[in-house]
Parts: C-alpha cells; structure tokens; sequence
C-alpha cells in the first residue's frame, strides 16, 4: 500500500518542485546619481513591477543603500512576490568598478570612494547580487531586448551629459583585462582639441557629448541646441554636425578594429534623431575600410529610459547561463 501511494505521489511532488523551481524571480537594479529604478522580472527577463525613487546620492552611501533596500522591498510588494522566491539580484551602477563590485569614487556618487555594493547587498538580503559597470549592463540589454537582439556582436553607446560604451563579443560582455573595455569616450580622435574630464585632449566625450555640444552651439544645453538648429539656427546646426562627424569617426576606428554586426546608440542626446545620426552615418561610413562601407549598421538604441534596469536584469539573466 505505500509503495502505491509513493508511486502516486512522486509524480505529484516531482511536478510540484519543477514548477515552484520555474517560478522564481530575479531583481533588477538601476543604480543612478539621481534615480534607483528597482524591477521584478521573471527568468525570461519579464518586468512585473518597476519602482523608482531618488537616489538622494548628495547625502552619502549610508542613505543611498537604504533607499536601494527601500526601492526592492516596494517593488516586491508591487509585484506581489515574495523575497525567498528571488534567487538573484542584478545591478547596474556607475563606475569605476573593480573587482566583483566595489565601486571607487564615481562623479555622481559622492562619498563612495570604495563601496563594495555586492558584499554589501548580499548581506542584506542573503541573496546572489552581481553588479555592473552601467554601460556595460546597458549594453547587454539592447543585446537581449533591444535594438541589438538577434546581433552577437555590438557596440553600445550612450551619449548624454558624458560618452559611455560598452562592448558585446560573440554574445557575452567584453570587459578587457581591467574591466574597462568600451570607453569610447575617451577615444581621441582630435588631439588639438577642447580638454576632457579625463584630462586628455580631443576625447570624443569633449568634442560629442550633450555639454560640448550646447557649448560650440552657444546654448544653455543640448536641448536648446536641437531647439535653435531645428529653427535654421547655423551654430546650432553646424555644432551637431561637429560632433556627429567625430562620434561617427570614432565609430569608424571601433569598427574597423572590432568589424562589429552593429553599433547601438542611446542617451539622451540621441533624441535628436537623423539631426545627429545623419552625420555620424555619413562619417563612420567615410572613414571605414571599403570593406566595412555597405554594411556597417548604426541605429538608435529602443530601450530609452528602461535600458539601466533592463541591463540589471539582463545581468542576472547572462550570470545564470
């Protein structure tokens, strides 16, 4: 009679455990100096709840990792989920980031000048945490969600206040031998020219970025820029043209070396649309090797505001492979 009912029950307890195995989530975290964007996803990277809050970086680490706490367990209510079905916890934040996640002293970030965010996190919810270089985390998810999907090889870069990038080969994140692989900001590509933060001369980042672009153009920003080109404004116009010729030069070098399926291109200032994609275009394809000319690819990135936590998630998602 008990082997009966073991015979009957097994198949019933076997079920049961595969399916509560398939019903665990994940956490994705959107790390910003000015915004915590926390989502719960499934592990097909489906957001079921989304929290954002300020990140309120101004008053230090200490308050910054209680609001990050603050922004999952809201997310978790949210979503209706509970935290021991969570078996991993991905984040996207700003760099520099060495080792496993310890970040040092990011601009927007004051006070961290050597946090270890993922021993951090993982003591605080006793789970699994990886942590990511933003851009990079950016990067992966336009690879899996976005503009990028279906492409084993991208370049992804964000041009906003400043240049990042971040690299995919053959599939996963390239991160060089230093975890810094991707900065293409900080690719010179006019040595005269006006001085980074970095403080190199001529890096794409002061020459393309939405600063130097509001600055060449005369305007307060890189939106009152668009604003005065769309106008006929000549400076407005002729200052976008600048720095799509040297984002677009910049891609030509990365392409020529990498010989990439895409280049994916987000940030705020790519909100401008053909206004700057019609240079870079132009100038990426001028500047390639003739065997790159026809088919180099550069589009907008589709993710827009989503790309930061669809990255953590994605994290989590690459982790688990």
């Amino acid at each position: 009679m008990t082997r009966v009912l073991i015979i009957l029950i097994l198949p019933i307890l076997v079920k049961g455990l595969f399916c509560d195995i398939l019903s665990y989530m994940i956490i994705g975290i959107d790390l910003g100096g000015t915004k915590i964007l926390t989502a719960v996803a499934d592990k097909n990277g489906k957001v079921l709840a989304s929290v954002k809050l300020d990140t309120q970086a101004r008053l230090g680490p200490k308050k910054v990792l209680e609001n990050l706490k603050k922004s999952v367990m809201l997310a978790l209510d949210k979503a209706n989920v509970p935290l021991s079905r969570i078996t991993r916890i991905g984040v996207g934040a700003p760099g520099p980031i060495i080792g496993q996640g310890v970040i040092v002293s990011p601009p927007n970030l004051p006070g961290w000048k050597k946090v270890d965010l993922k021993k951090k996190l993982e003591k605080m919810f006793r789970k699994k945490v990886v942590v990511e270089n933003d851009a990079n985390a950016a990067a992966l998810a336009e690879h899996r969600f976005g503009a990028g999907k279906g492409s084993d090889n991208i370049l992804y870069i964000t041009i906003s206040t400043g240049i990042g990038g971040g690299l995919i080969i053959s599939g996963r994140i390239y991160r060089g031998s230093y975890g810094v692989a991707g900065e293409i900001g900080h690719m010179v590509v006019l040595p005269e020219g006006p001085r980074c933060k970095c403080g190199n001369y001529g890096c794409l980042e002061a020459i393309a970025s939405g600063p130097a672009i509001a600055r060449f153009a005369g305007q307060k920003d890189a939106l009152a820029a668009e604003i005065a080109a769309r106008k006929g404004n000549k400076k407005a116009i002729d200052s976008i043209k600048r720095a799509g010729k040297y984002a677009g030069i910049g891609i030509a070098n990365a392409n020529n070396l990498l010989d990439l399926d895409m280049i994916v291109i987000g940030g705020g200032v790519a909100n401008m649309g053909e206004l700057l994609f019609s240079p870079i275009r132009e100038w990426a394809k001028r500047c390639s090797m003739s065997i790159f000319r026809k088919h180099i690819k550069i589009v907008p990135a589709k993710l827009k505001t989503n790309v930061g936590v669809m990255g953590a998630i994605a994290i989590c998602l690459e982790s688990d492979e």
